[in-house]
């Protein structure tokens, strides 16, 4: 059976069930990745994390993280622009502490081994226009962040320390 071809959209879980010997050297692509030894992250946040999200997470382009793992894997390299998605740095206009109707600290339910995923999908949609929504999490979660965008939400990112990473999203 041969192994799949690395892409962007490839999900770490899938790549580390198929490429297990090249579990040291993802981790190595990003101090970032070294939540990825943490077996309760592996299993929720793995399962949904595409290469593409975690890019940003890591701050490393997509292009070093796609070629490194497929040069290790025998797979060619690819010579395609890829571009990591985005999230501003920048405070955008919308933002004001003052705004914020509801937060969630997730951090003792991801350590706990569950997503947050439907319980914030489910608060940002009860959210009245202007007000933001809080996440607190202990890294970015880019899977997250693109699912509430994608209801048409906007997001902002906001990291405090390397364990605290505020997340803010507003309903226009």
């Amino acid at each position: 059976m041969s192994k799949p071809l690395i892409t962007p959209q490839t999900r770490v879980a899938d790549f580390l069930e198929h490429y297990p010997e090249h579990e040291d050297l993802l981790i190595s692509l990003s101090p970032a990745f070294q939540k990825l030894k943490n077996p309760v992250l592996r299993r929720t946040i793995g399962r949904v994390a595409t290469f593409q999200q975690i890019a940003v997470v890591g701050n490393i382009p997509l292009e070093t993280i796609i070629n490194t793992l497929r040069s290790a894997s025998g797979q060619h390299q690819t010579n395609e622009i890829m571009e990591n998605s985005t999230l501003s740095e920048e405070k955008p206009s919308w933002f004001e502490t003052s705004k914020v109707t509801e937060t969630l600290d997730a951090r003792e339910m991801l350590q706990a081994g569950q997503h947050p995923l439907a319980e914030v999908i489910r608060q940002t949609s009860e959210l009245q226009p202007g007000n933001i929504y809080e996440l607190v999490t202990p890294f970015t979660p880019m899977p997250l962040i693109e699912k509430v965008k994608a209801n048409g939400l906007s997001a902002y990112v906001e990291p405090v320390t390397d364990t605290e990473i505020h997340t803010y999203f507003c309903k226009a």
